[in-house]
């Protein structure tokens, strides 16, 4: 049986909105400036990813080219250049490769990620539900976090977002309009992160046409036209790549990237090709889904619920049903791969939302008893997070008014994790008032959440749980990840390193690497791989503890440079400079 098609968007949703379509995009658009845009450049690079990425853009800034820059002049890079070309054409508007124009094509593709879940919920069901799907997005925790770094997860899952939606709306209306983005969103998926922005578009697609037993529609997505466009948008670019890097390019990006991270083979994935890394079993990436999705994970069972009761009335052509083959076929795709992280599956997000933008409105129009026992559960759960919110303001306050809090938090955490507690003490104190707003303005949501769980007010409880969440995560991005970071980055320790030696100073890494000296260097610096002391170059950047062996074989050749602002914390240690003996001294 043919599934016929459905009415297009605009003739399905009676008595459309104009104004409060405005309305609502105008306030995902404060919204989104308010928990993502706001800051972005605050927190230096502290990690090794987003100064890897940065890199590459850095290259591209700095006459490195624009097909296949290499980091640090010798270094392939291991995705797509799509994300970096972004974050270079903003460099370049913004007039300077910093970590705000590097993160902010990520910021940007998820603002019109959240505008297009807008659109979509409005031209399903209501402009409402629309807005709920938006800011639900906005705030789920995988999703906030991927926004606001230099990382390609979201030029990814923006690409995919915008093929897989228009594949609904095509399939809703036949109109050859949807091929354009359809097209468009897997090239920028490809571009993006690699061939998977291709393959989840494809799968998803397949699976819808058997559910709804219609291969019919197959003949009318110009299948040979999307080829062309993809192969010249997308392809040309891995052709010019392949030119240029050859086999070495093929190993990494082809292979290494994405036949080894989703095959795990010890012959060829352990050995020169490289396997995928994070190997873990299913049940961890549905954990990692369940923590993802917060804080909206809690509303799962209501969501699931409803579309149990309304099961009969789910035809093949509803729009949910499209929705959940969406997630399953993500979640099943990434569960099958052997390599698994939890932001592997920021492309299954926009669905959830909308699913539960759908679940929201229909709930705020439905009888009070339903789902009463969902909020009856929310009462206590938001009095228990109002009460810890208390405690970290108490807390806050004492430290503040001279309380050695974060000092007496050392005793009780190991080793490693020391630091950490001073580190955020100091934090508080410095961003002191700003974080006590925060935290006020988020008690205040909890507060108002439990006193709408008690009547069944699910507006109510969706206003009082997004402007919690956003005020926490901004707490938390604002204040907390800067404060860590500052210590954490190698800013301070390459900023004092260049003024020292100069920008074409002699620099070189030895038995160490980090990405982030790199970037904040500036330029370029080689490793030195020769004996030692004898035939050393004048300043070299060594692990702590690796100096620590070196030094008594120095013969009193080398020193460590010690700077005022001198910690930092590498991947495997305190990165340091040391110098010949004899060098000028540090001003």
């Amino acid at each position: 049986m043919t599934a016929a098609a459905e009415p297009r968007a605009s003739e399905a949703v009676p008595g459309f909105d104009a104004p409060a379509i405005v309305f609502y995009a105008l306030l995902v658009v404060t919204a989104w400036a308010a928990v993502e845009l706001w800051g972005l450049g605050k927190t230096p690079f502290h990690t090794k990813g987003e100064p890897r990425e940065g890199l590459v853009v850095w290259e591209m800034t700095h006459g490195g080219g624009w097909i296949l820059p290499q980091r640090n002049g010798v270094e392939l890079p291991s995705k797509p250049p799509l994300f970096h070309w972004l974050g270079a054409l903003t460099s370049f508007v913004y007039g300077a490769t910093d970590e705000w124009s590097i993160r902010f094509p990520s910021a940007a593709q998820s603002l019109a990620a959240l505008l297009c879940v807008f659109a979509t919920g409005a031209a399903l069901w209501s402009a409402r539900a629309g807005f709920v799907s938006a800011l639900v997005l906005m705030t789920m925790f995988e999703w906030a976090r991927a926004a606001t770094g230099a990382r390609v997860d979201m030029t990814l899952t923006f690409g995919l977002q915008l093929a897989l939606l228009s594949v609904l709306f095509f399939l809703r209306s036949r109109a050859a309009g949807w091929l354009i983005p359809l097209y468009l969103g897997i090239t920028l998926a490809v571009l993006g992160k690699g061939p998977v922005g291709a393959a989840l578009p494809g799968m998803i697609t397949l699976v819808m046409l058997a559910v709804r037993r219609d291969a019919s529609v197959l003949r009318s997505m110009r299948l040979a036209w999307g080829a062309v466009v993809v192969g010249v948008g997308a392809g040309s670019w891995y052709v010019m790549a392949l030119l240029l890097g050859g086999w070495a390019f093929f190993r990494k990006q082809v292979l290494a990237e994405n036949v080894f991270t989703f095959l795990h083979d010890p012959d060829f994935g352990g050995g020169t090709l490289g396997a995928g890394g994070h190997l873990h079993s299913a049940s961890y990436l549905l954990g990692a889904l369940l923590l993802g999705l917060l804080p909206w994970t809690f509303f799962l069972p209501g969501l699931l619920a409803r579309l149990w009761r309304q099961r009969r009335e789910l035809t093949r052509d509803d729009p949910r049903v499209y929705l959940l083959v969406w997630v399953a076929v993500v979640f099943g795709f990434y569960a099958v791969a052997a390599s698994k992280r939890s932001v592997y599956l920021l492309g299954l997000f926009p669905a959830m939302a909308l699913l539960l933008g759908w679940w929201w409105d229909e709930q705020s129009r439905a009888a009070r008893d339903e789902e009463r026992w969902l909020a009856w559960l929310l009462w206590p759960v938001a009095w228990l997070l109002l009460a810890v919110v208390v405690l970290i303001t108490m807390a806050v306050l004492l430290e503040n008014l001279g309380a050695p809090l974060s000092t007496l938090a050392q005793s009780g955490l190991p080793a490693s994790a020391r630091p950490f507690a001073v580190w955020v003490g100091e934090a508080v104190r410095v961003d002191r008032w700003l974080l006590l707003g925060l935290l006020l303005a988020a008690g205040v949501s909890f507060y108002a959440t439990a006193w709408a769980s008690r009547t069944a007010n699910w507006m109510g409880i969706f206003v009082g749980i997004f402007c919690a969440t956003a005020a926490l995560v901004s707490s938390v991005s604002q204040v907390i990840l800067p404060g860590v970071a500052r210590h954490q980055s190698l800013r301070p320790l390459m900023t004092s390193a260049r003024e020292l030696i100069g920008p074409s100073g002699d620099l070189f890494f030895f038995k160490a690497f980090e990405y982030g000296a790199v970037f904040y260097w500036q330029g370029h610096i080689g490793s030195y791989e020769g004996p030692w002391p004898d035939g050393a170059p004048r300043y070299l950047l060594v692990y702590e503890d690796e100096w620590k062996r070196r030094e008594p074989l120095a013969d009193g050749q080398y020193e460590r440079v010690a700077f005022p602002s001198d910690e930092n914390v590498g991947e495997q240690g305190r990165l340091v400079l040391i110098r010949r003996i004899g060098e000028p001294a540090p001003p």
